[in-house]
């Protein structure tokens, strides 16, 4: 009864029932994605607005006026041929060649050039994007969402072009999409596809395949320091390098220059008297003219930009493909006095490890006798190496360097973090018990010269 009553009103009123039911069905499928398959707290309406806005337009409107107005026309007798019985179907030849006509205008005309374009170009002004960052963002997965479709709806349009009557044509496709959807919102429906635990970066492409396994690598900080998909091509990346004399105000003047600039990363701290940043800035292509000469107007500031791309381009291998075998922290400490930096970091050399980052300074301090001050230094840093590290070699190399330079020198072995740098301890120097843990309180005193 409830089946006939829903028949009923799809012939009556097919336009109007086909985009009802494809606005809840598309909003239905992506609420299943966000609760069952990404085991989301809190539901992102606005996400869900852009599939239940996509369906009711594109899939309930645009598609029904191609699937029944404009096929009808194009293909006269599309209509007899679905009401036909199979075995008329079979003795057909023009009217299966007609079938395979709108299955082809379908699947290699109109979903490549009309349905996706429409979906990234609305996906992106939706979070505040743009017409050509849409297209561009399409442009880059095109080659991975094509094959994806066809393997659905081929078979699935085949059999709707086949049997369907016309006033059932998108209420077929509404419950085909119900699967496709929620692929498609997998593959694509977050903004930035980013998540926020290995485990949940694991789920996401189904126990490690794809994605899943560099998402897990970017948390763990085994293979690269940020996966490629995390940037968006569209926009230009630069370089940015300021120095002046250290004030307040001096990082709000930095950043606040363009509200369309986005820092994704920055290195900054005082050096003397003087104030020293690093960032990697994110500006639409459109903007960063105007971005670049606001900062070279700041009073006080000396601004040096380079245009980079920091994703591996296609092709293009990691230094540390094979992962992370050796992570550390670094002290070494003494009377200061020039070329120290270059022994230390040469020894790093020498056993083939990549220093992450470094950090040095000079401090004072009476002698033993408190009759005079003498000046030491302090080298702190992460060190890290992608081939097997041979300790013993490491430690005894370190003694020689303390032997010759009167300096001390050690090494405490840390679980592999991402976060973990020069300017800042990581938990996971406590919790990891690590297989070389060589700690300058643990060594001989150094030599006064």
């Amino acid at each position: 009864m409830v089946f006939g009553m829903v028949a009923r009103v799809a012939r009556q009123h097919p336009f109007k029932f086909g985009a009802a039911f494809s606005c809840a069905k598309t909003s239905f499928s992506d609420w299943v994605v966000q609760t069952q398959v990404e085991k989301r707290e809190r539901i992102d309406w606005k996400r869900n607005a852009t599939f239940a806005t996509f369906g009711l337009v594109y899939l309930g409107g645009v598609q029904y006026a191609i699937y029944v107005p404009l096929f009808s026309r194009i293909f006269p007798n599309a209509a007899s041929y679905a009401a036909a019985p199979l075995a008329a179907k079979l003795k057909d030849i023009r009217g299966t060649g007609n079938l395979l006509a709108q299955v082809g205008l379908d699947m290699f005309v109109h979903h490549p050039l009309m349905y996706f374009p429409c979906f990234y170009v609305l996906k992106d002004l939706i979070n505040d994007g743009s017409v050509q960052g849409g297209l561009a963002k399409y442009a880059k997965n095109y080659h991975e969402d094509l094959p994806a479709l066809w393997k659905l709806w081929i078979p699935s349009t085949l059999l709707n072009f086949a049997f369907m009557p016309m006033h059932l044509r998108i209420p077929w496709v509404a419950s085909t999409s119900l699967i496709w959807t929620c692929i498609l919102s997998a593959m694509r429906g977050d903004a930035e596809q980013v998540e926020l635990s290995a485990e949940d970066a694991m789920d996401l492409a189904g126990g490690g395949q794809g994605k899943g396994i560099e998402l897990l690598d970017f948390v763990t900080g085994t293979i690269s320091e940020k996966p490629s998909y995390l940037y968006d091509a569209t926009k230009a990346h630069i370089l940015v390098t300021a120095t002046g004399r250290d004030r307040i105000g001096f990082i709000a003047d930095l950043v606040g220059c363009s509200e369309k600039a986005n820092v994704l990363d920055a290195k900054m701290y005082k050096v003397g008297r003087e104030f020293c940043t690093i960032m990697l800035v994110e500006v639409p292509p459109s903007n960063r003219n105007e971005y670049v000469t606001r900062l070279k107007r700041l009073n006080s500031i000396q601004v040096s930009v380079q245009d980079c791309q920091p994703w591996f381009a296609e092709g293009e291998q990691p230094r540390c493909k094979d992962g992370v075998t050796f992570n550390a922290s670094l002290r070494a400490t003494g009377l200061d006095r020039p070329g120290l930096i270059t022994k230390v970091t040469q020894l790093m050399s020498e056993c083939n490890l990549d220093v992450k980052s470094l950090a040095c300074n000079q401090h004072w301090q009476k002698t033993a006798q408190h009759e005079e001050v003498e000046k030491l230094f302090q080298i702190t840093g992460v060190v890290r190496a992608f081939t097997d590290v041979d300790r013993d070699l490491l430690n005894r190399k370190m003694a020689e360097l303390e032997a010759k330079e009167g300096i001390r020198i050690g090494l405490t072995e840390t679980a592999v973090d991402p976060s973990f740098s020069a300017f800042g301890v990581s938990s996971a120097t406590q919790s990891f018990g690590g297989k070389l843990r060589r700690t300058v309180s643990e060594m001989v005193p150094a030599k006064s010269s």
